[in-house]
């Protein structure tokens, strides 16, 4: 099976036996009804059935549904036969419609796949679901949001959901509105975030437990940071309420801090205008097709194509660990045979093309790339839009150790890759890269932007807006290049030029900046799994 088209990573069989000893705590009623909607091979339907505490019920409804009968076969095998056992073979979200059922307790892992690789079929009735409860963002980015949803309609009124879900939901913007059916649909909600990976073969992609009461003498939304599933398992961990978080619309990956930790840095922040405030950023150049329209130095004198190609930096660990790009950085890149110019035809005339554009665009016809959605959008498929003027700087949408934010000295364009970035009237772009590096902007980097299980930071356009910038002057713009060009790490700069920039802008002393550094790499460690 293609794990990747069939959204299917199985759970950890010690956390589905976690989960499901901690939900069947909940239940003193005589009879329950749990259902599992995308069994996979039965780590849960086993735990589930084989769970002792079963025996305080008079009556055990367990209703499995799986679309790969192989898999629900094995997981029937698993199941105590004293359990009243329905098996469906059936895509869940056809059940979805056909079952008029409510549930005790519905539980499970979710498949996670992409709305690309859905069918029209399962996309219509994947935005159906939401339709239903209300959602208005009516685009399906990820089946699981389907699944989650459904529960959400097929609970009892007494009843709990506990699935495993993917980090995204306390991240990104397209699961705002998910986060606000939870609070609105549930009394009390826990959010278990966890330290180590609970998937391992599946690496960019992090999980969070969400237990959803419908009814609880204790309301509110809590959550814990769990370091192992031996804390889980030995009921060590503690749940706690942050909420200046969850009565507010931050993401609920701020719940990674302590509420006293994130009413500090909120208060700092309310302080500080916005990165928005000192410059305008927009992504770089999209060109369809990177392997064919940025190119190493040996294409473009191979195909005669100099007077078309333009310097450019295509990817982020491109660039050196300095603030600025130079001339001589650039130099490296094509020294080094990296794809660093950018082949741009606008400058062509389509009526008298030169012999060599030409034997050129008979290369990507070959590969079709007339075809390719983007390009068919283009008067010329050939001629890629918005190369205007090379930006003042960039900023990596991606980052591993620290975000970069660089000075364009190269006059080098950039990918998308990158967002470009141009200093507003009054404000001086060397001054913004000296501001930009400390640990309260920084922090908010960390909170504000999403991360993928192998630690990579990215942020968005509205997010690397919405960062606080303590907007300070640099002296000497040269030696604070040297310090960052030969640092050991990003921390080095910190030290450094914390005070300067902290104590400048909002008068905090040593202790409150190192609270804040404090903090930001407890973000970072968590994000890389430190």
């Amino acid at each position: 099976m293609n794990k990747k088209n069939s959204g299917s990573y199985y759970t950890p069989i010690r956390l589905a036996n976690f989960i499901a000893d901690y939900c069947l705590e909940n239940f003193d009623q005589n009879n329950i009804s749990i259902l599992e909607p995308s069994v996979g091979d039965g780590n849960f339907a086993a735990a589930i059935s084989n769970n002792i505490q079963l025996n305080r019920f008079q009556n055990t409804t367990l209703t499995i549904v799986e679309r790969e009968l192989d898999e629900l076969n094995k997981a029937i095998d698993r199941c105590n036969p004293q359990v009243n056992l329905n098996s469906i073979p059936s895509d869940y979200l056809d059940f979805h419609n056909s079952d008029d059922n409510f549930y005790s307790l519905i539980i499970g892992n979710p498949p996670y796949i992409k709305s690309t690789l859905l069918s029209d079929e399962q996309k219509h009735l994947c935005k159906s679901i939401h339709i239903d409860s209300g959602l208005k963002d009516k685009k399906i980015n990820n089946i699981w949001t389907a699944f989650l949803v459904s529960a959400i309609q097929k609970i009892e009124n007494n009843g709990v959901i506990a699935f495993v879900l993917p980090l995204e939901l306390l991240q990104v913007k397209f699961s705002e509105e998910i986060r606000d059916l939870l609070k609105s649909s549930f009394e009390r909600l826990e959010v278990f975030m966890f330290d180590e990976l609970q998937f391992q073969e599946c690496k960019g992609q992090d999980t969070v437990l969400i237990v959803g009461y419908n009814q609880h003498q204790v309301q509110g939304t809590y959550y814990t940071t769990v370091g192992s599933i031996e804390e889980l398992e030995n009921r060590s961990f503690t749940l706690m309420q942050n909420i200046s978080v969850s009565e507010s619309n931050t993401k609920w990956t701020h719940h990674f801090l302590s509420p006293d930790e994130h009413h500090f840095l909120e208060n700092l922040k309310s302080k500080l205008d916005l990165t928005t405030h000192y410059v305008d950023n927009k992504a770089g150049i999209v060109t369809a097709a990177n392997d064919y329209f940025i190119v190493n130095d040996e294409v473009v004198t191979k195909n005669r194509l100099r007077f078309y190609s333009k310097p450019i930096v295509q990817k982020g660990f491109y660039v050196n660990g300095s603030v600025t790009f130079e001339d001589e950085d650039f130099n490296k890149l094509v020294e080094d045979d990296k794809p660093a110019y950018l082949l741009d035809f606008n400058r062509a005339n389509p009526d008298k093309l030169s012999k060599s554009v030409l034997c050129y665009l008979d290369i990507g016809t070959e590969r079709k790339l007339e075809t390719r959605f983007k390009c068919r959008q283009r008067k010329h498929w050939y001629q890629v839009p918005n190369i205007a003027k090379q930006s003042e700087a960039f900023f990596f949408k991606r980052a591993h150790e620290y975000p970069k934010l660089l000075k364009n000295n190269a006059e080098a364009y950039v990918t998308d890759s990158a967002y470009m970035v141009e200093s507003k009237e009054g404000y001086n772009i060397e001054n913004i890269i000296f501001s930009f590096y400390n640990s309260l902007t920084l922090a908010f980097a960390e909170l504000e932007g999403r991360y993928y299980g192998g630690g990579v930071l990215e942020i968005t356009p509205n997010e690397f807006r919405s960062l606080p910038l303590p907007y300070e002057v640099v002296q000497d713009f040269e030696q604070y290049r040297n310090d960052f060009k030969n640092k050991k790490s990003i921390e080095d700069i910190l030290v450094k030029y914390n005070f300067k920039i902290l104590n400048s802008a909002l008068g905090l002393n040593i202790e409150e900046i190192e609270r804040i550094e404090a903090i930001r790499k407890k973000l970072v460690a968590k994000r890389m799994k430190k």
